[in-house]
């Protein structure tokens, strides 16, 4: 994770990456802070639905307005979930990548014989361009 301010903003900019591709959480201080809450923005979201990134948004405004956390502390704790969201995820077996390039999806559709999961998109491509209905690794039929 790597942290970032602005010179002359009151923003901190949080970028967590993963391969080539990167994440970012933006945390707003107001001119009279702490006298105001700050406010914890979405910059790029990737391999998280709405729902996951708005529980974490939620759990972090509440950590640093309510609970008197640090920020340092708080991007820490964004960290963690992000840390764990990714944690035992196995890149896909077709495009080698964790998360798809295209549309930041994690692989999802897994095989029921060996288990192996892979990008709807790269399934899609392997069954249209092989011209078979097979399993990439195991070949047998997904």
């Amino acid at each position: 994770m790597v942290v970032k301010t602005r010179p002359g903003a009151r923003e901190i900019v949080a970028v967590y990456s993963i391969e080539e591709i990167s994440m970012e959480l933006v945390v707003k201080l107001s001119l009279n802070h702490p006298l105001t809450p700050v406010v914890v923005d979405c910059g790029k979201r990737i391999g998280v639905s709405n729902a996951l990134w708005r529980q974490w948004m939620l759990q972090l405004t509440t950590f640093l307005s309510f609970q008197n956390g640090t920020i340092l502390d708080g991007l820490t704790l964004w960290k963690r979930n992000v840390d764990k969201r990714f944690e035992g995820v196995e890149e896909c077996m077709i495009c080698f990548s964790i998360i798809h390039g295209t549309n930041y999806s994690l692989p999802t559709i897994g095989c029921k014989t060996c288990k192996k999961k892979f990008h709807p998109a790269c399934l899609y491509k392997w069954f249209s361009t092989s011209g078979k209905s097979t399993c990439p690794l195991c070949r047998n039929t997904f």
